[in-house]
């Protein structure tokens, strides 16, 4: 394992954090509580952009394959967010026309996916197979670290400035954090071809069909877009869940949202060295049925005491569930498809926002309650728990 790339890879998830967080706090709420854009419109950022990177990301993906230039590409990808998040946030604090602010925010939101689309395949360039769950691990430490860091270091900005005050801070020192990897980062040399051939865009079925029936990562990134629909729902709800089945202040949701996250750093760095001592697979496994096991006592929890506990195991296997996907999915991927593997790990996992919180809602739409929204959660896991258990080792 390569130290030196490591730091520099896990600095630019730090980075990427800090102005995510940002933008989906601060920038959220100023776009439909004073920009008056409505709630529909706000979520077609998502909608739009997963749409945008599934007829991009894997073209691209495959070329840089071939042609090894991933590196070029994520520095690209990365400038531009930077161009469209600065964008955003200046046309929001001058009082520019509100769709100039939304559509700063749609290209910030896609051009952020899809540098993460040749950033993950980093992982196999700076650690070999025994290293790849410990240097996954500090990655998602990192990440958590940086939605921390974010939150707290503008927090008294946002409250002597207001909700716009920390966007442009937080874009330049996005851009200060993820320069040292856009400029000092190597990838390992590979011969490029002599003619490199042209980008075509667009959703390749055939080459895609191909992997799913040949690749053995497929499997594995199938039951990791079943799973990932559980956390991410599950994150995204459980404040609303906490108040509405609880009753519990938002001051105490906070606190739950600081400790969750916490444990998420330490579970990702706790992974990455079972991972490499009992192995990724095994490890990964293990955090699945721990997720089945703690949603339902989640859903049956009456007792505040007792959610705050096992919000903080969930937070504690959420971070380690993503650091060993990740190691999994990279230990699976065979050479010359790293890249387009990783592309659909980047692509499952941005669908998985969308599906599993229609799961959630219909379940409230035909009166189900929260606990049983919940509770529906743990199908989605095991789901993805009986595709794994059937993967051979």
């Amino acid at each position: 394992m390569n130290k030196r790339k490591l730091f520099l890879w896990c600095l630019y998830t730090f980075a990427n954090s800090i102005v995510f967080v940002n933008f989906l706090v601060y920038f959220s709420k100023w776009i439909v509580l004073d920009g008056g854009l409505s709630d529909m419109s706000y979520n077609l950022v998502f909608v739009i952009s997963a749409a945008a990177l599934l007829l991009t990301g894997p073209a691209l993906a495959a070329h840089t394959d071939k042609c090894n230039d991933r590196k070029l590409f994520l520095n690209l990808a990365t400038i531009a967010t930077i161009a469209s998040y600065m964008a955003a946030a200046l046309f929001a604090i001058f009082g520019a026309h509100i769709l100039l602010a939304f559509f700063g925010l749609l290209a910030g939101q896609y051009f952020f996916q899809l540098a993460y689309i040749f950033f993950d395949p980093l992982l196999n360039d700076l650690a070999d197979e025994k290293n790849r769950a410990r240097a996954s691990g500090f990655a998602q430490f990192a990440s958590a670290a940086g939605l921390v860091f974010g939150l707290a270091i503008f927090l008294p900005l946002v409250e002597s400035g207001g909700r716009l005050a920390s966007l442009v801070p937080s874009v330049i020192l996005f851009a200060i954090l993820a320069a040292p990897l856009m400029i000092f980062y190597r990838e390992k040399s590979c011969k490029a071809p002599i003619v490199k051939p042209k980008i075509k865009l667009g959703f390749d079925w055939k080459m895609f069909r191909n992997f799913l029936l040949t690749s053995a990562a497929a499997p594995v990134l199938i039951a990791f877009f079943f799973y990932t629909n559980a956390l991410n729902t599950i994150t995204n709800n459980y404040s609303i869940y906490a108040g509405a089945v609880l009753n519990m202040p938002d001051s105490t949701t906070a606190i739950i949202l600081i400790v969750t996250q916490i444990a998420a750093m330490i579970g990702a760095l706790l992974i990455g060295f079972f991972g490499d001592k009992f192995g990724i697979r095994r490890s990964l496994l293990a955090i699945l049925w721990t997720w089945l096991l703690l949603i339902p006592l989640i859903a049956a929890s009456s007792n505040m005491n007792l959610f705050f506990v096992l919000a903080g195991i969930l937070g504690l296997t959420i971070g380690a569930g993503w650091a060993a996907s990740r190691a999994y999915i990279s230990t699976n991927l065979e050479s010359g498809k790293v890249g387009y593997g990783f592309s659909f790990y980047t692509i499952f996992e941005r669908f998985s926002a969308m599906v599993g919180p229609l799961a959630w809602g219909g379940v409230l739409l035909v009166g189900g309650g929260y606990r049983l929204a919940m509770l529906s959660m743990a199908g989605f896991i095991l789901v993805g728990l009986i595709i794994l258990m059937r993967i051979k080792k």
